[in-house]
């Protein structure tokens, strides 16, 4: 027997300490993020970083200590007790983490993904592509 259950949750503010390991950008932000690695080609090594794009933001995966620190970006990271899920760096969900992946992952046939507070979304992380010069200058 399979049922719908709907259990509410909320985002909160995660106090905890993070090791981001992704830069993510929306709407405007985008443009600023890429001619950042634009004019800075010389201080990262492209080959260590992937991306993943949507019409509106982009997520940059890379090592911690390799991630841009620039204005108006923000980071993400992937939950050390479930590691299907990416959750932004400055918010953690109310309920458990785990019970949160198995119906995220089972509603969206996909893994690991990225579950964003704002705007409310679900990004698909399993189709990641490596990051070039040619896709930071003709990737908008």
């Amino acid at each position: 027997m399979c049922s719908n259950i709907n259990i509410p949750w909320h985002w909160q503010i995660n106090n905890d300490p993070i090791t981001p390991l992704a830069v993510v950008a929306w709407y405007d932000v985008v443009p600023r993020l890429f001619n950042h690695f634009r004019q800075n080609l010389s201080k990262y090594d492209l080959s260590k970083y992937q991306f993943v794009k949507g019409d509106s933001f982009v997520v940059i995966i890379g090592k911690s200590s390799l991630l841009p620190w620039i204005d108006g970006v923000q980071y993400a990271m992937f939950d050390s007790q479930e590691p299907r899920l990416w959750l932004p760096s400055h918010a953690k969900p109310s309920i458990s983490t785990s019970l949160l992946a198995k119906a995220v992952c089972h509603r969206f046939s996909r893994e690991p993904v990225l579950l964003w507070d704002h705007p409310k979304v679900v990004i698909p992380l399993d189709r990641q592509w490596p990051l070039t010069k040619e896709f930071l200058q003709n990737g908008l």
